[in-house]
């Protein structure tokens, strides 16, 4: 006689999706995801608080309603980065980000180029 191996039987199935209860992403997370995201785009300039507009750019806000997210993201431009090209590839990063990190798909992302940076004026490391 061969010996035969049967497959375990679950106890029990797990329950639906449905019936397991709900998760609710902060609009804070999703702020964060985004401000990194656009901080990531080429062209887009990091600014620090006291600066532009008092505040570290990129800048992020975002409104959680149920399973969706709507945010606004406000960049500083590093000359001569093209604007329009930029909050672009800002607002697809972002959309991206957001959906895969906080697992929020997004309805609107809004881009505003508040500023346009010299980097020039960048800090540079001293040279000893």
């Amino acid at each position: 006689m061969a010996d035969v191996a049967l497959a375990p039987t679950p106890a029990e199935a797990p329950p639906d999706p449905g019936t397991r209860g709900t998760l609710t992403v902060a609009d804070r997370a999703v702020q964060r995801v985004a401000a990194v995201a656009a901080a990531r785009v080429p062209g887009v300039a990091r600014t620090t608080a006291g600066g532009l507009l008092g505040r570290d750019l990129p800048h992020a806000s975002a409104h959680v309603e149920g399973t969706r997210a709507q945010v606004e993201v406000d960049v500083a431009l590093a000359w001569p980065a093209p604007a329009a090209v930029t909050a672009r590839a800002v607002r697809e990063a972002v959309a991206a980000a957001v959906e895969r990190f906080a697992g929020v798909p997004t309805d609107r992302v809004d881009v505003r180029v508040v500023a346009v940076t010299d980097p020039s004026d960048a800090p540079r490391e001293r040279v000893r």
